[in-house]
């Protein structure tokens, strides 16, 4: 099922420069600058995730093997 998103409106005050290459930018997407910064703001979500993501694993070094040793010892019991 795909959602339909309700898009709000939004104002900010930017340099001409930064402007005109949103502008531009924005030129090459369907949904123009909008589309442009959503992208934007998008790749800075993932970027969060990622690094919270590395963050957690570097806390937590053992748990890929330690995952995988259980998963094992899970199959051994079925078996």
């Amino acid at each position: 099922m795909l959602l339909c998103m309700q898009r709000e409106r939004l104002t900010v005050s930017m340099e001409a420069q930064t402007v005109a290459r949103v502008r531009q930018c924005g030129a090459r997407l369907r949904g123009g600058a909008s589309a442009y910064l959503e992208h934007l703001v998008r790749q800075d979500a993932l970027r969060e995730a990622a690094a919270s993501a590395a963050r957690w694993y570097a806390a937590h070094p053992t748990y890929a093997a330690d995952s995988e040793a259980e998963a094992m010892a899970a199959l051994d019991e079925t078996a």
